[in-house]
């Protein structure tokens, strides 16, 4: 009985592990032939993947001897650890001292922690536990010189992934115009997006292992390969004229609690910018930043700014002279509208002084002119080139706005009120490559922000001064302009910027800001547009403001901020020249110009050696200057009916040449003659006054 019960339990256990190893054996077949390929697929993606690694971004460099950075990629580091690598007897002999070495390097563990979670990740067998993120280049050589993790990746299980954080060292300086780049949203405009595809690099690949508990571990296959760092970027941006710049700005609209303003000063030759500032208030801090880029993409009314452009046109055109005598009234009255020229009356004087006073005369002299043919005026605008786009590189150019007369908006008021500056909209950077232009001899160039792109030493590309207009006028035409220009900083609107040392040419400008369908409110846009040195000009540069508070006229607003940029970048420039030059050494003492015979007499009773430079030895008044030998003379011209050029006569001199042709003088200051108020060879007016500013 024993046995026979013995023996079917055998045959039930045998047919039981029969049984099994059928079902075994079919699952199996039914796996390998069936579901074979579906599973592999699923497991090679379950545990290998690629993943991109993003090549570092170019850098963006200022314009200085040394490379100075604007925005560069900095490298951040993460840290794990592969337990499974490390050798135990490595690991417990060592983890002392590698506890120590980590709370010195990652001070928030203490080395009691750091052991006890190493011990416990050890005994887990954890192959990619992550240890620290955002570590900087110095941390990591330190780190990897620690107990254990000096045996390097494959036996001390150190695994550091590298990625690339964007840093501007310069915080706000020139921040809207540098620009950012994100991956999950939209790029904000400027440099770092317009020159993207050269920045940006090409992106490398890592293969990655999947392993317990879901985390990914990077192996090193045929497949990895390293990213290519981007292009750099080397821009026109002096970083010591954008910090006077940026400081100026920042300062006065401080003072002024405005709303926002930009500077931009430019190369006139090149077109380069050397330095731009945009800064916005913080309604709820008061405090200013860099958000948008007013400079590029603010159109408005410009105001008074304005001006130049439309004598420009009417000088052109042949319908004025500067010369020409006008009555600035003080107000000018259009069907039922009225301008003013803010409660002054400067009476009967020439074009040139109108435009030095910002007298709104100007939207007569227009009206008058062009009101049976208003396109002609608004195509001359065209054939300078204001009506269109600069082309600039950064996104985000304002349109400019110029009605044509066959314009639905166009009224009877419409060319007045264009003519001083209204119902026209350009940016400050249009504004000021026109003012740059006259600057520049008549040529308009682009405004541009880089230089070249190179990589590494080698140069990719360079970038040209581009020409926008050979000739926005005639010859004649551009040194009127350049004598009002000068004329207003000389002894009109701007004469409070006068600086020392060298010339500034330019013209204010001072707008209410228009409010939508609320029409005009009581917000102003101050403005100060021109270049310097007036004589040989190196820099334009222009200052807009808008909504100052305490004071709404652009000469005292934006004016100052133009004087203190133009003061500082002369004193760092200009000066370091003038030093180099050698003086000749002069054996005879430096005299005025003036009245031939009273010089002849008086170098006589001093003995002093007379050296004649001109053929014409008949004229009354002489130019002097000192030599070696001598004292040299020039004849100076005096022609009948033209105002003659007093400049540098002492007082006496100048007074009797003028008075003699019928002008009436008034002289501010003592000293010798600095400026006059009409420039020399305008007709005269008998009777017509004559400023004369000494010093």
């Amino acid at each position: 009985m024993d046995n026979k019960e013995s023996i079917i339990r055998v045959y039930v256990i045998y047919f039981l592990v029969l049984f099994l190893s059928v079902a075994v054996v079919c699952q199996i077949f039914y796996l390998q032939f069936y579901k074979g390929s579906e599973l592999f697929i699923q497991a090679e993606k379950q545990v290998f993947d690629t993943r991109i690694i993003k090549a570092p971004r170019g850098n963006i460099y200022a314009e200085n001897e040394q490379k100075t950075s604007l925005a560069l990629s900095v490298p951040r580091y993460k840290v794990y650890v592969d337990f499974k690598v490390i050798d135990s007897a490595l690991f417990f002999d060592n983890i002392d001292a590698l506890s120590d070495s980590l709370s010195s390097l990652l001070y928030y563990k203490s080395s009691e922690k750091w052991k006890k979670l190493f011990v416990s990740e050890k005994q887990k067998k954890s192959q990619f536990f992550s240890v620290a993120k955002g570590l900087r280049n110095d941390q990591i050589e330190r780190l990897k010189q620690f107990p254990i993790f000096k045996r390097g990746k494959y036996k001390g299980g150190c695994i550091v992934l590298k990625n690339n954080q964007r840093a501007k060292p310069y915080g706000m300086l020139a921040n809207r115009t540098i620009g950012r780049v994100y991956e999950d949203k939209d790029p904000i405009a400027g440099l770092e997006n317009a020159f993207n595809q050269d920045l940006k690099g090409q992106d490398g690949y890592m293969s990655m292992e999947k392993i317990r508990g879901g985390d990914w571990k990077p192996i090193a296959d045929e497949f990895s390969t390293e990213p290519i760092p981007g292009n750099d970027i080397y821009t026109s941006i002096d970083i010591n004229i954008q910090d006077v710049a940026h400081s100026a700005l920042l300062n006065q609209l401080t003072e002024q609690k405005a709303q926002r303003g930009c500077v931009v000063l430019m190369d006139v030759k090149t077109g380069f910018v050397k330095a731009i500032a945009n800064l916005t208030r913080d309604t709820n801090t008061g405090s200013y930043s860099e958000t948008l880029n007013h400079a590029v993409g603010l159109a408005s009314e410009p105001g008074s700014t304005f001006k130049l452009a439309s004598l420009l046109v009417a000088i052109e055109d042949g319908k004025i002279k500067i010369s020409d005598s006008v009555n600035m009234s003080g107000r000018y009255r259009f069907y039922d509208q009225t301008l003013t020229d803010g409660g002054n009356v400067y009476g009967k004087n020439t074009i040139q002084q109108a435009f030095e006073k910002s007298s709104n005369v100007i939207s007569q002299l227009i009206f008058d002119n062009y009101k049976d043919s208003p396109q002609d005026f608004i195509d001359g605008l065209k054939k300078i080139g204001l009506h269109k786009k600069l082309g600039l590189k950064i996104k985000g150019e304002g349109i400019p706005y110029i009605k044509d007369a066959n314009d639905p908006l166009f009224s009877g008021i419409t060319l007045p009120w264009m003519s001083i500056g209204y119902e026209v909209e350009v940016t400050p950077l249009q504004t000021l490559a026109l003012y740059n232009a006259v600057a520049n001899d008549g040529v308009m160039v682009r405004p541009q922000f880089v230089k070249s792109i190179r990589q590494g030493n080698d140069i990719i590309k360079t970038f040209e001064p581009y020409v926008l207009n050979p000739s926005i006028c005639s010859a004649s035409t551009l040194n009127d302009l350049k004598v009002m220009l000068k004329g207003v900083v000389e002894r009109g609107t701007a004469k409070n910027i006068k600086a020392r040392g060298f010339d500034i040419a330019g013209k204010t400008g001072t707008s209410k800001i228009a409010q939508g369908s609320k029409g005009y409110g009581d917000k102003y846009q101050a403005s100060f547009c021109g270049y310097f040195p007036a004589k040989t000009p190196k820099y334009s540069c222009i200052v807009v403001i808008q909504g100052p508070t305490k004071n709404i006229y652009g000469s005292k607003v934006s004016g100052t901020v133009f004087k203190e940029i133009a003061d500082k970048v002369y004193a760092q420039e200009f000066e370091k020249k003038q030093k180099e030059i050698k003086v000749e050494k002069l054996n005879y003492p430096f005299s005025r110009p003036g009245n031939k015979e009273d010089f002849l007499v008086a170098s006589t009773q001093m003995g002093i050696p007379v050296i004649q430079e001109s053929k014409n030895t008949t004229c009354d008044w002489i130019n002097t200057r000192a030599g070696k030998d001598g004292i040299k003379i020039k004849s100076r011209n005096v022609v009948n009916d033209l105002v003659p050029n007093v400049i540098g006569m002492g007082l006496k001199d100048a007074l009797y040449l003028l008075e003699k042709n019928g002008l009436v003088v008034q002289s501010n200051g003592s000293g010798f003659v600095r400026n006059q108020s009409i420039n020399p060879g305008v007709k005269i007016l008998i009777g017509q006054k004559i400023i004369l500013e000494l010093g």
